[in-house]
């Protein structure tokens, strides 16, 4: 066939097809089955294998193990992997279209989901498993905290209270507190001098009385004076202390007092009193101090009100008695001082000597051990009225004691050799 023939024929076929409408076109007869198409199927097959490889992954893990995942023996920790079968295992249970197409592929019946694991919603917070899901998931670390504040630091030293093994000798001492209380000799106050601590002191902190029986370890920081106490309670308990953490808890109890020190008439006041002489500081040559002791021995504290040592110093008389407690001078105990006088061109020795020797009747026949447990006899406690102490001290001053003498008997200063 001529070729322009065959064209102007095929281009009159193409003609034809142009001078018809579509609708026309699709009306007729598909002879070659060009309009015969299949919606393709490959996204539901390739959604159906995906489907069927995750389950066949289900299914080699009880081939493995021997157990349904999230169901094994009692002890046993499931893995995360273990967790993340079990939980798809759930979901395709839950899903009638998965088990109708995963049916001819459940070779272990893994599919029908046993009666006693039928799952039924909690009635209470007890009734949720351990191994619940949403509390075993891999997104544990969730309760783990990275963001927030760390705790505050605390001392790592903290006071803590325990047996006082000696409190024998101290409960002498928080009855007579509380009898000089009944008897107005001691006041309550509301806690002040946070600074003033010192060995003897009474407070009341939390409803209990304390006693400062040690002040150890005095140091100075930030300008203000700091010391270890060893504080002991009526509650038959003890304590160490700073001395500035004492006072805070003193300042935080509404309650919290101090407990003033015995008011007894002229025998004692509030503060210990000094009687300084108009003299320039160089010709004073020392001090004479008076002092009560606050020992715990019972023979010592039957005598309290009657019995006073008498000392001189060429320091002061708060460097003295700082480290009373240790001494067996003070009968190893600490004291409360009374009264002290200025000494004017005064040998120190003399004085005492002289002072002694006029008490020398009254003088305390007692014997103690020292710290190293030798016996040792204190030579400057006497049995005598505080006023008599004070007059014979300020005849010694101003030279008239020469021609007197102290009569024991009588409690009274006498003329005689």
């Amino acid at each position: 066939m001529d070729p322009r023939r065959q064209a102007q024929e095929d281009g009159g076929g193409t003609g034809a097809l142009m001078g018809k409408t579509l609708d026309e076109i699709l009306g007729e007869e598909d002879d070659l089955g060009l309009l015969d198409v299949k919606p393709s199927a490959r996204n539901a097959s390739t959604q159906s294998g995906r489907i069927a490889q995750a389950f066949e992954e289900i299914s080699t893990f009880v081939d493995r193990h021997g157990f349904v995942p999230g169901k094994g023996s009692s002890g046993h920790k499931a893995s995360v992997n273990e967790r993340a079968l079990a939980m798809r295992l759930n979901t395709y249970r839950s899903a009638p279209e998965i088990i109708a197409e995963l049916r001819d592929a459940d070779r272990h019946g893994l599919l029908a989901v046993p009666a006693d694991e039928e799952e039924k919603p909690p009635a209470s917070l007890d009734d949720i498993p351990d191994d619940d899901e949403l509390l075993t998931a891999p997104a544990a670390d969730i309760f783990i905290l990275r963001h927030a504040r760390s705790a505050i630091a605390r001392p790592e030293k903290k006071s803590e209270r325990k047996s006082c093994a000696d409190f024998a000798r101290f409960e002498p001492l928080f009855s007579a507190c509380v009898a000089d209380l009944k008897l107005g000799q001691r006041k309550s106050l509301p806690f002040a001098r946070e600074q003033e601590i010192n060995v003897g002191d009474f407070f009341i902190l939390n409803g209990v009385m304390a006693y400062v029986a040690e002040v150890r370890d005095k140091h100075i920081r930030n300008g203000r004076k700091n010391a270890r106490l060893r504080l002991i309670f009526d509650n038959g308990t003890e304590g160490e202390n700073l001395l500035r953490s004492l006072a805070t808890e003193l300042y935080k109890d509404p309650n919290g007092r101090r407990i003033s020190d015995p008011e007894s008439g002229p025998l004692f006041g509030a503060e210990p009193t000094t009687t300084t002489v108009a003299a320039p500081a160089e010709r004073i040559t020392g001090s004479i101090y008076v002092v009560r002791s606050l020992s715990a021995l019972p023979e010592i504290c039957r005598l309290d009100g009657t019995l006073f040592k008498i000392g001189f110093t060429t320091g002061t008389v708060e460097d003295r008695l700082r480290s009373a407690h240790d001494d067996p001078t003070f009968l190893l105990a600490p004291v409360h001082p009374v009264r002290s006088w200025d000494a004017i061109n005064l040998n120190a020795n003399k004085v005492e000597n002289l002072l002694h020797r006029f008490f020398a009747e009254a003088r305390l026949d007692i014997e103690i051990q020292d710290r190293f447990g030798k016996p040792f006899r204190p030579r400057e406690w006497f049995l005598a009225p505080l006023p008599i102490i004070e007059q014979a001290i300020q005849m010694l001053l101003d030279g008239s004691i020469v021609g007197h003498r102290y009569d024991a008997v009588a409690m009274k200063i006498v003329r005689g050799g």
